[in-house]
């Protein structure tokens, strides 16, 4: 197979470079097979929006799509349980038919034990397949696609069912593929590795974009958009309203939904007593299923689960945890928490955790944190909460939980009392920020005593001069 690769590589390097593509790209990135905080929107803020495309999002079984503004379409897929069945293939295919491009991206990676790499399912009706073999630096562009030089944060290769059907675009030191491209129907199929792409969350690592943002107009090319009317979200399809709440998911995370409504229904009655008081109005309405094991989102009014965190459904305390964490940012609002916005959504994932049963391991989980904060900050006087700027992740999340826990040894039902006082006292028509001095000021009336001089005692700039009216 290297050679027909290299044979590949060198018909490349011998054919004249096409003109520079000008097409407009409307690209629909696939998050139904995997939710990963760097493709929900930021591979689309790397690669399609800085040349002038747009970019939406898909979070529904393929099948149930809306590609009718695209012209390009990305999958992607880490370790997943979420299949391509054949009404997704046929999508696919339709879409093809019209002239639209795909770009698959992958890495061979499995699930769970799970003997098959789901984004194979899809890759292989087209001739190809992702796998395992690593690939090795430096890689290798074909000419054509006018990169000066390839970047990558590793990676894998991919293996062709049959090379003649290719055209290799990038190969790594050995001749394997790592990026590949070939026409079906009207339209134009892209096999690459992930690595190729960045994969920070705040979407700022756009590598390989000089080449990246060409070659999509150029794939997209073959079916015709209107720039005036740019592509749609799809969201899940399924919407199932129970007890006030609704609950959004695919038909691939169907499985899930009824077990993480039962966790829902025994964690809201423990928050509304751990804070004492509901949600901020509006918020808390709805819940999306996302397909990852590796956390979730909250907006305030919809909160994101990733459906495997922790292991769930086979076990529980880490969704407890999560909703907890997640939820906690629909009760804080409309101010968020200036000293412990994250730190106190975790404390109270884990009081939940505690309260449902889940003693050993909501007592391991604060161990965990408290130990990483103290290696630190080891008598939480060091780092300024208020400060942010230079405080340790794990400083920032741990020492509010610490505080906390120390306020709690003296009224156990101090975060009620909290955030009760902090609703009669903080109104969003009178004021228009909640400082970090405001908040040590409600807890100080919360508590009984001025608590200004313990915090400062502990690195914290707070003072109490500069507290607002309340």
């Amino acid at each position: 197979m290297t050679s027909c690769i290299a044979a590949c590589l060198l018909a490349a390097a011998a054919a004249p470079a096409p003109e520079t593509p000008t097409a407009r790209v409307h690209s629909i990135t696939d998050i139904a097979h995997e939710f990963t905080f760097y493709f929900d929107g930021r591979f689309g803020a790397n690669y399609v929006t800085p040349a002038g495309g747009a970019d939406a999002r898909n979070w529904a079984a393929l099948r149930h799509a809306d590609f009718a503004r695209a012209n390009l379409i990305v999958l992607q897929a880490g370790a997943s349980m979420c299949p391509f069945p054949k009404e997704d293939v046929d999508a696919v295919r339709a879409f093809l038919a019209e002239g639209g491009g795909v770009a698959i991206l992958g890495e061979h990676a499995l699930f769970k034990g799970e003997k098959e790499y789901r984004l194979n399912e899809i890759a292989r009706e087209f001739g190809a397949e992702f796998v395992a073999t690593r690939a090795e630096e430096p890689l290798a562009a074909a000419p054509e696609l006018g990169a000066d030089a390839v970047r990558t944060y590793g990676g894998a290769t991919i293996a062709l069912a049959n090379p003649a059907d290719w055209k290799v675009l990038i190969a790594d030191a050995k001749g394997r593929p790592v990026m590949a491209r070939r026409a079906v129907g009207k339209g134009s199929v892209l096999v690459c590795s992930r690595a190729l792409v960045g994969r920070n969350p705040d979407a700022k690592d756009p590598i390989n974009d000089g080449w990246w943002q060409p070659l999509l107009r150029d794939l997209a090319a073959g079916k015709a958009v209107d720039p005036a009317h740019p592509p749609r979200d799809t969201m899940p399809e399924i919407v199932v309203e129970k007890e006030g709440l609704k609950i959004q998911y695919s038909e691939y995370l169907a499985p899930y939904a009824d077990a993480t409504f039962a966790i829902y229904t025994r964690v809201r009655p423990v928050m509304e007593r751990l804070l004492g008081v509901p949600p901020a109005k509006g918020m808390m309405g709805s819940l999306i299923l996302l397909p990852t094991g590796g956390g979730g989102f909250s907006s305030g009014a919809t909160v994101g689960l990733g459906i495997w965190w922790g292991g769930f459904p086979e076990k529980t305390y880490g969704m407890m945890e999560l909703l907890g964490h997640e939820a906690t940012h629909s009760w804080v609002l409309p101010f968020a928490e200036p000293l412990w916005n994250e730190g106190i959504a975790t404390y109270v994932g884990i009081l939940v955790g505690r309260e449902l049963g889940e003693a050993a391991e909501a007592g391991a989980a604060l161990k965990n944190w408290l130990d990483a904060c103290t290696r630190h900050d080891p008598d939480m006087t060091k780092y300024d909460l208020a400060a942010r700027r230079g405080v340790p992740h794990e400083v920032a999340m741990a020492k509010p939980m610490w505080i906390w826990e120390q306020l709690r040894k003296e009224k156990p039902d101090i975060l009620a009392r909290y955030f009760q006082l902090k609703r009669r006292l903080v109104d969003p028509a009178k004021r228009a920020r909640y400082t970090a001095d405001d908040s040590v000021e409600v807890l100080s009336r919360a508590m009984g005593r001025d608590l200004f001089p313990w915090f400062v005692s502990l690195g914290i700039s707070v003072d109490k001069s500069r507290v607002e009216d309340l």
